[in-house]
């Protein structure tokens, strides 16, 4: 038996003092080559004149499935708290224009 009917350990995660207050991101930029992917996040002017990385994380493509997986559980936890009825009942069609991100094919 895998792990004898037995509650999977969780991790203890730390989080340092100086790091609590997290960044704050507006826009993301996504780029990858053959072994990683690179997620730039980025604080833009209100006018989208120009903006500054705040956070540059390079992670494994089968971290990005993992991602992609505990990312969509999360948003389906939260549309049904959060979002009105009709807007959850529209579809994806939001997500399909991509807004707010940006997407980079770097091979090198």
């Amino acid at each position: 038996m895998a792990n004898g009917g037995q509650q999977p350990q969780q991790t203890n995660i730390i989080l340092q003092p100086e790091k609590m207050a997290g960044v704050w991101a507006n826009f993301a930029r996504v780029s990858h080559s053959e072994h990683e992917f690179t997620l730039d996040f980025v604080r833009m002017e209100p006018d989208g004149s120009q903006g500054i990385v705040v956070a540059r994380v390079s992670v494994s493509p089968l971290f990005v499935t993992q991602l992609i997986d505990a990312l969509n559980i999360n948003w389906q936890k939260y549309a049904q708290k959060a979002l009105p009825k009709e807007v959850q009942d529209s579809g994806t069609e939001s997500e399909a224009e991509g807004g707010g991100t940006e997407d980079g094919d770097d091979q090198g």
